[in-house]
């Protein structure tokens, strides 16, 4: 059903999941600006990426913390492992993880239902009693602090394998800005900080108008940060999915037509 009634999203986040929103958001009769304000490239170090892949069988957790962490690190294990590893279990961040997982036909041990940040996985009972044991994060570079911090501090045997690097674009952003000037721009999604600050730095032209138009976070955290970026009107999501990210447009467009 067709229920976005024209409403102009700018999205933000980087292809793949991007472009599948995007393709959500028109299905639903949304009109998409797309704007990606991360690039995800390669990691800096390409050969300990590779030795750590090669070594996959040494551990006894492989912690997935995003979607790109699937997409940049798949194709390398399977080269390396065509059959994971029977003894190694996985464990996912979110529910855009564990599809990707099973998109790359991986099985998922644990994956938090609710939460899907990394207070929600150092929650599950698996991960209360983790000392000695060796665990791996596939990750992007500077990434979930948090989860390595805490697991570090529960004696776990903590490798970061870095998979990407999470960079700024370089991008002519003149359209965007015009597009903002103009108040074309209805509403605006945003599933990290990181997403929020790049933002506020690419379009830094058009900042008073950016300001106002009501902006889309997935947690408290990220709407902490929105209100210090002095982003005027922020709207919660239930998390980082595209169904919870659809289901805040209806509402929203819901609450503009009353």
């Amino acid at each position: 059903m067709k229920n976005l009634n024209k409403l102009t999203v700018m999205v933000t986040r980087p292809k793949p999941q991007g472009e599948i929103l995007s393709d959500q958001i028109r299905a639903a009769g949304g009109e998409v600006v797309y704007f990606p304000t991360i690039e995800i490239k390669p990691p800096e170090d390409m050969a300990l990426f590779t030795q750590n892949i090669e070594r996959l069988d040494h551990y006894d957790w492989v912690i997935f913390v995003s979607p790109q962490s699937v997409y940049q690190s798949m194709p390398i294990i399977k080269k390396y492992w065509p059959q994971f590893p029977v003894n190694v279990k996985v464990a996912a961040l979110g529910g855009g993880t564990v599809d990707a997982l099973r998109e790359a036909h991986l099985s998922v041990d644990v994956s938090p239902t609710e939460d899907w940040s990394s207070e929600g996985l150092l929650d599950d009972e698996a991960f209360q009693e983790l000392a000695h044991k060796n665990v791996a994060l596939i990750c992007g570079e500077s990434g979930r602090e948090l989860l390595a911090e805490t697991l570090t501090i529960r004696g776990v045997n903590l490798t970061n394998i870095i998979a990407y690097q999470r960079c700024l674009p370089q991008v002519d952003v003149s359209k965007y800005v015009r597009l903002l000037q103009e108040h074309k721009i209805d509403i605006v999604l945003c599933t990290s900080g990181e997403i929020l600050y790049n933002l506020k730095i690419l379009l830094e032209k058009a900042w008073a108008d950016l300001r106002t138009v009501p902006v889309v976070v997935i947690s408290e955290r990220m709407k902490l940060l929105a209100k210090q970026l002095e982003f005027e009107t922020i709207l919660l999501a239930k998390n980082a999915s595209h169904p919870a990210m659809l289901t805040i447009l209806k509402d929203y467009v819901c609450k503009m037509k009353k």
